[in-house]
Parts: C-alpha cells; structure tokens; sequence
C-alpha cells in the first residue's frame, strides 16, 4: 500500500538557506560553474578583413543549433568559455604568439576549437597539422562517419558526400586539406587529403575544418555557391545542412549534458507547410476544393495570389472578378500572400525590372509582355501592388512572397523590406543546399547585411521539369515527395510542399501524401511557422548543473508557448525550467533520438496553479525528487497523475511536508481543497 509520510517541517526560510548552504559547499568542492554557453570569436579585426560575411557565417551556422552563444570579438572573453567557434579563419600572424600560446594553452586545459581554414602555423601543434594547403580544385567532401562520435544523423548518402562545387566547372571556392601530425582525418576530398581535422590536446579537443564556414554554409544561401546542387527541386540536398548537424554533435560531444533549441515546434518530427500558387484562371476555379480539404484536416492552408489586372500575351486577367473565390479562402481560415501582379519569367532581369519606388498603384504601375521581354516592370512595382490589391480587396495583411518562376532578383529583399512583407519562400531548399529558414541578406553579396525578411525555403513541389505531373503518373510524384520528406524529417527539418492549384488530380495527389505522411510529421501554418522561427532566433537562455541536476532559465517565457528543448540527459537526475524572476515554468519531456530527451511546453495548469501572494499558500521545491513542503494551509489534498488517477490523499497542517518520493516522475496535479497547483516529480 501507498503511504503518505506527514510530519513537521522547519519554516520555509529556514529550509532555503539549507539549500543556499549545500549549493554553496557544492560549488566549493566541484570549482564554481563554468558557462554552458559557446563564444564565437570574431576574427574580422584581428584578421584585417573590410567585411563581416565570414564572422556572420559563424553566428547564424551557431544560431541554427539553438546552443546558447555569445559573440565577442574579444580573445581574452571568449577563452572565459569551454567552447570557441571561430568566426573567420585565423590567419597567420593575425593574433600574437601570445595570444596562439593563450589558446593552446586554454585547449589543453580542457577547451574546444572548432575552426576552419587554418592558416596561423603557431596554432598547429594544437590543430595536429604540420601543413596546411590551399586549392580551389576539390569538388567532393566526404566524411568518415565510423571515425568519431560527432556523426550522429549522418546516415544518408547524400549526406555522407556532399559537394563543394560542379566537377564539370574548371574551379571552385578555395579549401584547405592538411598534413596530419597527431590528429586524426574524419573527412576526405576526392584526392584523399584531409578535410577536417580532430586532435586532442591536452585535455581539449581542436576540430578543423578544411573549407571555410562561409563556403560551406553561407555561400549557398546568396546562391552564389558553384552549382553544388544535386538536385533543383524535389529532392534531397542537405549540403549546407549537414554542417550545422556535425557542428551540434561536436558541442553535444564536448559539453556534457548539453541542450538546444528543437528546430520544430512542440513535439514533432518535423512539420508540413501546405502552400500553393494561384497563377491561373484554372487555379482561381479549383483553388477552394484545396482549402475545403484543408479546412477538414484543420490545417491553414498558405495561398500565394497573383494578382493579374490586365492582359498581355502571357496571361489574362484572371484576377479580375475574382473576389468571391479569393475572399472564400480568407473567410474559412487560410492565409493570402502575394505571388505578384505579372508572373513575369523575366521579373530577374536587372535591365527589364530596375528597383523603382514606393507609390504604385494599379492605375499607375502598367506593365506589359509581349512574350519576349516585359516593359514598363519594376521590383517594387510588382511587390507593392500586388500587397495593396489583396490587402484592400480582403482586410487582410499580406505578410509574405513568392515570386512567379521562383526567379530572385538581385534587389527582391531589400524590396520586400522596403514594402513592408516579413517572409519569403522563392529559393527551392535544394538549389540553396539548405531546408531551414534563414533571415536572407538585403542583396546577394557577401557584404551585405542582414535583413528582417525571413526566407523559408520551398522544398518539394508539383513542378517536373523533365517528366510533368499528370493525371496518370501523380502518384510516382508522390513517392517522391514522401521519399524527400522521410529524409528531411529525419533531420528534424521543416517541409513546404508548394502545389498549384490547378488540377482535381493534384489535389488527390496532395491528399494521399498527407495520409502517409510519418510518425510525428504534421501539417502546420506557413506563417505560423514563420513566427515560430522567429521567436526561436530570439530565446535567450542559460542552463547550469549542480548535484546532477540541470536548471534551465529562459529569459522572455513569451517566447516558449511552442517552443522544445532536447537534451543530454545521460547522468542528470532533474531538469527544471524556470523564468528570469525564479517563477517555474513546466515542461514534459519524452524520449528522443541519440540518447537525448525533448522537452516540451506542458499544457497551462487547471487553474492556473496557486498564487501565494492572494492565498498565502507556498509549495516547494517544485519541481520535486518527490518530498513536498506545503506553507500557509490545512486541509485535505490530492496527487493526480496525468490520466486523473488519484495517486495519493490525506490531510496536513500548516508547514507539513508530503513524501510522494515513491511516485513514477512524471507530472501531477497538487489539489489543496479547491486550489490546483502543477506538480512535477523527478
């Protein structure tokens, strides 16, 4: 039989400097807790370099494995934390020989490198190079994924090679291989040197890269990289993904028990953006059986609306008269977005389509094809009517863009910013060899900043170039979009399926790829992953250990409602979750992939748990190993597991503690007479 232990407890304020002691003895014995977070170190100044693409590369290929980082271009900052990434290469003689000694140093003592593209000969002892050369003649990059543990979720060959450039082009994007000294290779070129590069030193851990972070990972998302892409569309192309994948591997590696941001919301695998373009008169007449299927499945379906108002020798006016169709779509939940005024397949041509200005209206902005080439076109143009014709016509606010064709030009974002969208979704994630949003630059140059304009990539699609979708072969296509999603999924990353809808035989097609869609894929908002994206770049968070138990603070809880967090949890007892003034914040976990476990916004206590300041009433600690003080009440009280199982009943007194210490971890409800309160026991 269950039995509850009931007996007096000394007051709270006793009892929490008991606890204040004890964290106190244990951080003297153990050396006070170093940071958990990593620093990326930026090279730009110490390198003499005139832009910040390379030290931006390091911090958005950071930001994309959800650890927390600071960036510093302080040496003597950085070397305070267990890991540095580098934001650029090092070059030689950029530092001091006393700085390289301080970083030996500090790698030997127990810290990680993870740098690429070395160059400062004083550092290779540390690197376990004796040389390093430089070629613009290596195409292939292949990792050898028996040799260390930093390969987890690399397990598809298209992950295994990936390619740095076109072999059919003469050259490519500079690389580094080395000669090895006491590191060890963990991935090759085509010519069998070294490509990347782990040594252990001392007590720490140098990993070094051959290809620079902005070749890797950067290079494509400006698409300036050397046709490195397998496939265009419909496929899969993780180049640029796999990067981020080793890199959080490597931190998971070297800092224990560490913790990051779940590239999805809540608990899934991965998730499905249902979008579609609407450039026809036969899309406007079918497009609502789309949504209707959509509506059932309780999904919000994304519709990009070409706003055609005239005639010209590619298309007609369809959008004229249409308002009935297109409100349709608004009034039963579904998002609008511009897909522009003209479809022009030329809208990329700097000559035919210069920026313009802001001021355009439909009676203004008059462009025309005559099938060759289109007058009278600007960037602007084509962005700001088309917003101000859907916004107008249906109350609505056209918050993101796809262009006609998928064609970029050079000044799209810098236009999207200028007329006031938020997302983009041109680039095929194939062709930019990444599936994750990023925030785009504001033009494709390695100088340029960063813009707000959030670029979610489209990855799978109804376009075939070479074999069209038909009515007799939809369902090969679909094979092939679930053959794509299975691996994206597998990577935790996001898929947005892009169909026109155009076609009763695409609709099936997008119906019987939904119904096999995988365990813990689901369908989701376009938009409404948009801002999760958004809130997950913003989280700010710490996590310390002590006593083998992790607490996690979050600095803005606004920003968690959908947010996870996966975890190392080998040798930890407890994980808690608090905000930035101490209060708990609640979170179910369930196991993960790789020894991990993902943890996920529990449901709001019903009611939303005691508050001390109007009952007086205090419960602690909360989160439990499974002994409870409960302040300011007597009465009876209940534990209830999940299911509504009364676990556990009595009666206290004032300052009485309940030992529930033989309860399964898990999350309870507390009920004090009519007061409800969340309890997790761990």
């Amino acid at each position: 039989m269950f039995r509850i232990h009931i007996f007096k407890a000394p007051n709270r304020g006793f009892m929490k400097l008991i606890l204040s002691l004890v964290i106190f003895i244990c951080l003297l014995s153990t050396g006070f807790a170093q940071s958990r977070s990593v620093a990326v170190l930026d090279m730009t100044d110490y390198n003499g370099e005139t832009g910040t693409s390379r030290q931006l590369s390091a911090e958005r290929l950071i930001r994309l494995t959800g650890v927390p980082y600071i960036l510093t271009d302080s040496l003597e900052e950085a070397l305070e934390y267990p890991i540095i990434i580098t934001g650029s290469r090092i070059q030689n003689n950029a530092l001091s020989a006393s700085q390289n000694q301080e970083i030996s140093d500090w790698v030997f003592n127990g810290g990680t490198l993870i740098t690429s593209s070395m160059r400062e000969t004083d550092l290779f002892n540390a690197c376990g190079i004796s040389a390093s050369t430089s070629s613009n003649t290596l195409f292939e990059l292949t990792w050898d994924t028996t040799a260390a543990d930093v390969f987890d979720y690399i397990n598809d060959s298209l992950e295994v090679k990936i390619l740095l450039g076109d072999s059919a082009s003469t050259t490519t994007y500079y690389s580094r291989y080395y000669a090895l000294t006491t590191g060890t290779s963990l991935a090759e070129y085509e010519n069998g040197e070294p490509a990347l590069v782990k040594n252990i030193w001392g007590q720490g851990t140098v990993y070094t890269f051959g290809p620079d972070f902005r070749d890797l990972t950067f290079r494509s998302q400006i698409n300036a990289d050397v046709n490195a892409n397998r496939t265009y569309s419909n496929g899969f192309e993780p180049g640029a993904d796999v990067i981020m994948l080793i890199v959080r591997n490597m931190i998971k590696a070297e800092l224990p028990n560490a913790i990051y941001k779940h590239t999805i919301p809540n608990k899934s695998k991965s998730i499905v953006m249902l979008t579609h373009d609407v450039d026809s008169q036969t899309g406007i007449d079918t497009m609502f059986d789309f949504a209707a299927y959509e509506s059932t499945l309780n999904v919000q379906g994304h519709y990009n609306i070409t706003t055609r108002y005239f005639d010209d020798s590619l298309m007609s006016d369809f959008y004229n008269g249409s308002w009935n169709e297109v409100n349709l779509l608004k009034t039963n939940g579904h998002t609008l977005s511009s897909h522009s005024v003209g479809h022009f397949p030329d809208y990329d041509d700097d000559a035919l389509f210069p920026f313009g200005s802001l001021g355009n209206t439909m009676l203004t902005y008059t462009p025309f094809s005559d099938g060759n080439n289109t007058a009278g076109g600007t960037v602007l143009g084509e962005l700001e009517v088309s917003k101000l014709i859907i916004e107008t016509d249906h109350s609505v606010n056209v918050r993101s863009f796809r262009a006609g064709h998928l064609v970029y030009p050079d000044s799209l974002i810098y236009g999207l910013e200028t007329a006031g969208y938020e997302f983009n979704s041109t680039y095929p994630a194939n062709d930019i060899l990444s599936s994750y949003p990023f925030y785009a630059l504001q033009f494709p140059s390695f100088s340029a900043p960063e813009s707000s304009i959030l670029e979610i990539p489209m990855t799978i699609s109804d376009v075939f170039h070479s074999d069209p979708i038909s009515a007799s072969n939809y369902s090969q296509k679909v094979a092939t979009w679930t053959e794509a999603t299975v691996k994206y999924a597998a990577n935790n990353s996001p898929i947005v399926l892009l169909i026109h809808p155009n076609r009763m035989y695409k609709l099936t097609a997008q119906q019987d790829y939904v119904n096999q869609l995988g365990a813990g894929v689901e369908p989701y908002s376009f938009e409404g992953f948009g801002d999760f994206w958004r809130k997950r770049d913003s989280l700010v968070y710490t996590s310390e250990i002590t006593l083998n138990n992790m607490l996690v603070t979050i600095e803005d809880a606004g920003l968690i409602e959908e947010q996870s967090f996966i975890i190392d949890f080998d040798g930890l007892d407890t994980v808690a979750f608090e905000n930035q003034a101490g209060s708990p914040l609640y979170f179910d976990w369930i196991d993960w992939d790789y020894n991990t476990r993902l943890y996920y916004r529990a449901d709001a206590p019903s009611p939303n748990g005691i508050d001390e300041a109007e009952t007086g009433v205090s419960i602690y600690p909360n989160p439990s190993n499974g002994f409870l003080f409960v302040d300011g009440f007597e009465g009876a009280y209940e534990l209830i597991d999940i299911s509504g199982r009364i676990c556990a009943r009595g009666f206290i007194n004032s300052n009485s503690s309940i030992d529930a210490s033989r309860l399964t971890k898990g999350i309870y409800l507390l009920k004090l007479g009519t007061m409800v309160s969340r309890i997790v026991i761990n």
